[in-house]
């Protein structure tokens, strides 16, 4: 295959590729690629349209037996709410000695 060098048209879609143009605006070949149709690359291994993400979550992480129940919420909220008010008191007692 002679070598491409636009203006003229894309060996690979046909489009019109102005001259001082590196790559197609519509299909993205270029040089590096030896102008080849991206078609071609189609076996990189991407999940189907069909791919039901909740489904791979649910088989990945488990079901409910992984969420935080009740207790453990209402335990991370009192430390949440400790140490905030420790950080509070930490900044707030320089401003009240002095």
């Amino acid at each position: 295959m002679a070598r491409f060098k636009p203006p003229g048209q894309c060996p690979a879609c046909g489009e019109w590729v102005p001259k001082g143009q590196v790559a197609c605006d519509e299909c993205g070949a270029c040089d590096r690629s030896g102008w080849k149709n991206p078609d071609t690359y189609d076996g990189l291994d991407l999940p189907d349209d069909g791919f039901d993400y909740d489904d791979f979550i649910a088989r990945e992480f488990g079901g409910k037996e992984n969420r935080v129940s009740g207790n453990q919420r209402s335990l991370w909220f009192w430390v949440g709410l400790v140490l905030v008010i420790i950080l509070a008191l930490g900044f707030l007692m320089p401003l009240l000695r002095g």
